[in-house]
């Protein structure tokens, strides 16, 4: 199945991307919209942050029904922490593009993102959001992708077709994230359309088990956000027969793709970065050993600091997955950085440092260790932390 990283119109959605004002950035596109021809079978995961934005609360209670019609989400402000207002705000900012779209209010979901602790104009998000009903087109995926966006560099978005149930099946996707990201899910946003008939029920099993390798296995900075939301709808217009076994596993093979290029592509931008590494744990005795030490590892702002000056610092690497509470025994663990063997037999391979960092100037880099204790894994992306990181972040509300 070939994943491509662009926008591809899906039948049964159209999609408008316009400029609200919301952003501080005069003609930054800021608001923007998915709307389906008629209600779509919809499921959705959020953030396990107890602190919650408004739209997150709004839209976990109207996707119990397993039926939306139209997303809604705006930049420049995450409607976060906001208490009584904010909901109120949220639910009328449904109303609005449901009185314009002539749809029920409850079928229209809120997504916000930006800065936390403030409210939008509401004046200037109805200006907006006649302005994006106005521009919904089937080909509109990248204005979508472009208007969510905050401090990302650019819109990112991916596709794929397939055959199954007796139809070509479409299905495509927009994220936006690149800092606040260590989802575990269930400021990302994610947003996954397709044209398959396809229940509720099991779209929500597809996209929950896309999760565990795609957006709940990456990290930029550890923090989680307030605001962290994925939805995916279908809209049912390919009219495929309902799916076998076979054709469930293909379509749930799709999501988990198309999720796992998404996720990549946050990390990827994640703010200031300049490095994409991955973080492998093998031989644990358990999986939730293994993904304590590989969480840990792509946290550790120590070594992230070292990825981004490309520093083989074995010490920093180790210190990390010993404190994350896996066991571990540090005379059978082996270390690699870039291919390369940097420690095993509990000592520093001190001969190989020099290709070790050599390894680390390449723009992706793998981080291996192997505790030699069992047979479980995990995986997490995570990227550098630089100077930029620091920069974006000390001047984000100044």
């Amino acid at each position: 199945m070939k994943v491509e990283l662009k926008p591809a119109a899906v039948r049964g959605f159209r999609f408008a991307g316009v400029s609200a004002g919301l952003k501080s950035k005069a003609g930054a596109l800021d608001l923007g919209l998915i709307a389906a021809d008629r209600p779509a079978a919809a499921a959705a995961v959020f953030s396990a942050n107890r602190v919650k934005a408004a739209p997150v609360y709004v839209t976990a209670d109207r996707v119990k029904s397993g039926r939306l019609q139209v997303v809604v989400a705006n930049s420049g402000c995450a409607n976060s922490f906001t208490g009584a207002q904010g909901m109120r705000l949220a639910r009328d900012s449904c109303a609005e593009v449901a009185r314009l779209l002539g749809c029920a209010p409850e079928l229209v979901v809120p997504s916000s993102t930006g800065v936390i602790g403030h409210l939008y104009d509401f004046a200037k998000f109805k200006n907006g959001a006649a302005d994006a009903v106005r521009s919904l087109r089937e080909d509109g995926l990248a204005d979508f992708a472009h208007a969510i966006m905050t401090t990302d560099t650019r819109a990112k978005t991916a596709s794929t077709s397939f055959k199954a149930g007796g139809s070509t099946i479409t299905l495509a996707g927009a994220v936006k994230g690149v800092g606040m990201i260590s989802p575990k899910m269930a400021t990302m946003l994610g947003y996954l359309v397709t044209d398959a008939a396809i229940g509720p029920a099991a779209l929500k099993r597809s996209l929950k088990s896309a999760l565990p390798a795609s957006f709940n296995a990456i990290t930029v900075d550890g923090d989680m956000s307030t605001n962290d939301t994925v939805i995916i709808m279908a809209s049912g217009a390919a009219g495929n027969r309902a799916f076998g076994a076979r054709e469930q596993a293909a379509f749930d093979r799709a999501v988990g793709e198309i999720s796992a290029a998404l996720a990549r592509e946050l990390v990827r931008d994640g703010e200031g970065a300049t490095k994409l590494v991955t973080v492998e744990v093998r031989g644990a005795r358990n999986h939730a050993d293994a993904e304590r030490a590989a969480r840990q590892i792509a946290n550790s702002p120590l070594v992230k600091t070292a990825f981004f000056g490309c520093d083989p610092n074995v010490g920093r690497i180790l210190m990390a997955a010993g404190s994350s509470g896996a066991y571990l025994e540090p005379d059978k663990l082996v270390l690699w950085i870039g291919g390369v063997k940097v420690a095993a037999s509990g000592r520093l391979l001190t001969e190989a440092l020099e290709d070790a960092g050599t390894a680390m100037k390449e723009r992706e880099f793998v981080v291996r260790l192997d505790l030699r204790l069992g047979k479980s894994s995990a995986r997490i992306l995570t990227c550098d932390l630089s100077y930029d990181y620091v920069r974006i972040n000390a001047e984000y509300t100044t």
